[in-house]
C-alpha cells in the first residue's frame, strides 16, 4: 500500500525555486517515496524521530517526515546542503 505524499509549505515553495532539471528529479523521488518511504538512501536524523533525509542531484537535500498510522509522507525541506537547517524541522 503506498503513502500519501503532502508538501509543507516551505517545501512547495522551494520545489517552485528549483531550476528545472533538479525540480524534475525531486518530483521522481518523491513519487519514488509513496512506494517505498525508506529507501536505502535515506537516513534518520540524530535527535529527530521519523524525519529523514535524502540527498538529490550531488547537493540537494530533501527532508521529510514519514507517518506510518495515518500513511503519510510529509516533505518538510527541498535545500542546498549548505543551506538546509534541521533544527527548524
Amino acid at each position: 500500500m503506498s503513502y500519501q505524499i503532502e508538501l509543507h509549505r516551505e517545501a512547495l515553495a522551494e520545489l517552485k525555486a528549483l531550476p528545472a532539471y533538479v525540480r524534475a528529479q525531486v518530483i521522481e523521488l518523491i513519487d519514488l517515496l509513496a512506494a517505498t518511504p525508506r529507501p536505502p538512501r535515506a537516513k534518520e536524523l540524530r535527535d529527530k524521530p521519523g524525519i529523514y533525509r535524502i540527498w538529490l542531484a550531488g547537493r540537494w537535500r530533501i527532508a521529510y517526515e514519514i507517518n506510518d498510522e495515518q500513511q503519510t509522507i510529509i516533505v518538510r525541506r527541498i535545500r542546498r546542503k549548505s543551506e538546509i537547517d534541521y533544527e527548524s524541522l
